[in-house]
């Protein structure tokens, strides 16, 4: 129970840490410097909880004998999704569908590093056990 208490810990608030640190400290400030934000647009302050919440859905997921990978691609298309209208328009720039990008990987990867800490060992991905190769 430790170790699994300890992988999302991990995957959560080591991942919102070092998050945090990269985009709003290092990424976000340097982008402002070359692409000052509409007078009239207001950050977002659930990105973070939206960061804490994948992390966690990711740990669980992978830590769920053959079906995590599934998972996460299903949370990973309902993400796009959400996000597919609000990328495009006047305000949408490569910028920050790259630094979209680097944040939501960096989830998906301190989510899979929580579930090999919960775990004991790295997640199984799938539930084939041998493959058959074609003759």
């Amino acid at each position: 129970m430790l170790r699994v208490i300890a992988g999302f810990a991990f995957s959560i608030l080591v991942g919102h840490i070092v998050l945090w640190l990269l985009i709003e400290k290092t990424l976000w400030p340097y982008i402002r410097k070359y692409h000052p934000p509409e007078p009239n647009h207001h950050k977002s302050r659930l990105s973070w909880m939206v960061g804490v919440l994948e992390r966690a859905i990711y740990t669980g997921a992978l830590m769920v004998p053959g079906s995590g990978i599934q998972l996460i691609a299903g949370f990973l298309l309902l993400k796009v999704t959400a996000r597919w209208h609000g990328s495009s328009g006047p305000r949408a720039t490569a910028d920050s569908d790259n630094i979209w990008i680097i944040g939501t990987w960096l989830s998906v990867l301190f989510g899979a590093i929580g579930a090999w800490i919960a775990l004991g060992h790295l997640p199984m991905l799938t539930n084939i056990k041998t493959i058959n190769p074609v003759q």
